[in-house]
């Protein structure tokens, strides 16, 4: 340990947790993998105005990051030419399947590529993510105009990719992924080099073939005092690494909780993971202690979707209902809450004092 290392400057003893990654055998790279959930018009409104719209539901309950299609096949009562009955039935399936935290999402297929279809999907999706084609100029003009936000499909080949990187650059969507997915369908039978590469530069996050897109959050490191009080402060500094091509676009929190035998103590805490991307994610945060029991805890973190879901950490640390075990604590009782003010007066990852520099003798 140097002079002037991190941990000579410490307010109070830590404990300092660096987990072992996964090896690249262990990761489960089908998390990126999609399936279309393709259903004809005809299929869902085989006479007018009767809608079947139960499948639907019924194959969220197998499919992985389901990608809803309404196929614009003409039921045997529709007009050869009817762009506003098929928006009627976009409407209607919107207003029945919108609120569905499974769907992924929802691309935007339309009969004539019309306005009215087009405002359809926009009026009856409104929490569903919204997939325009790349290459569909007009949609993606008109969903600007609309400030309307919305994901990308890009149906992308050994032949093409060039032309997709064009696409990119001529609407400016290179940071479309931030906010919305970039999914990849890939046109070949295998993803060639090409593809592959630029799915990763372009942050897709999803394809159809299952090439290891997606998400890989790892904790590289946890810092927490090796000893706390009951009803006082717990100084948590967090460093997760994300090496994945995307972010994660569900909402999720970050939670901690100390187990001790049967007894446990569940914190949610307040991390931005709305904000957080890809590379390093830091969070640090005072949390609050419940009145707790003295003793020695087992402190476990997680990663929950709104499902209580959990996000896999790409780490060798044991798991248990989503909570990886990270080291032990000690719970102590106290008056006082020596820790509540602690990084007032000094900030915990890497500001300290350095020694002024010495004037080289001159011969």
């Amino acid at each position: 340990m140097g002079k002037y290392s991190l941990e000579n400057y410490e307010k109070y003893k830590t404990v300092k947790i660096r987990p072992q990654p996964l090896l690249n055998r262990e990761f489960d790279t089908s998390l990126g993998q999609f399936e279309y959930v393709s259903f004809s018009w005809r299929t869902l409104e085989p006479v007018r105005g009767e809608y079947r719209l139960e499948a639907i539901h019924e194959a969220l309950h197998t499919a992985q990051n389901p990608i809803l299609v309404l196929v614009p096949e003409l039921p045997i009562w529709a007009p050869d030419y009817a762009p506003d009955c098929f928006a009627a039935l976009i409407r209607k399936v919107g207003s029945y399947i919108d609120s569905d935290r499974r769907l992924t999402a929802v691309l935007i297929s339309t009969l004539a590529d019309s306005k009215e279809e087009w405002n359809a999907y926009m009026e009856s999706f409104e929490v569903q993510t919204l997939l325009a084609e790349l290459q569909n100029d007009r949609l993606i003009q008109h969903l600007r105009e609309r400030s309307r936000g919305f994901g990308l499909l890009v149906k992308c080949s050994e032949e093409n990719w060039i032309e997709c990187c064009e696409a990119f650059a001529i609407h400016k969507l290179q940071k479309a992924w931030k906010r919305y997915q970039v999914v990849l369908h890939v046109t070949d039978d295998i993803c060639g080099p090409h593809t592959r590469r630029e799915a990763y530069r372009w942050h897709a996050g999803l394809s159809n073939l299952n090439i290891g897109l997606g998400y890989h959050l790892a904790l590289r490191r946890l810092t927490y005092p090796e000893t706390v009080y009951s009803r006082g402060s717990l100084p948590l500094r967090f460093w997760f690494v994300n090496g994945g091509s995307s972010r994660i676009y569900r909402e999720f929190q970050l939670w901690v909780q100390l187990k001790q035998g049967e007894v446990s103590y569940e914190y949610p805490l307040h991390a931005a993971t709305h904000s957080w991307l890809t590379g390093d994610l830091v969070h640090n945060e005072m949390v609050p202690l419940k009145d707790m029991l003295p003793g020695r805890y087992t402190l476990s973190i997680a990663l929950y979707f709104e499902d209580r879901s959990y996000i896999p950490l790409h780490i060798q640390n044991p798991q248990q209902d989503g909570y990886y075990e990270a080291g032990t604590i000690q719970v102590e009782l106290s008056d006082e809450d020596p820790l509540m003010n602690i990084w007032d007066t000094y900030y915990p990852e890497g500001y300290y004092p350095l020694e002024d520099p010495v004037v080289p003798e001159q011969e």
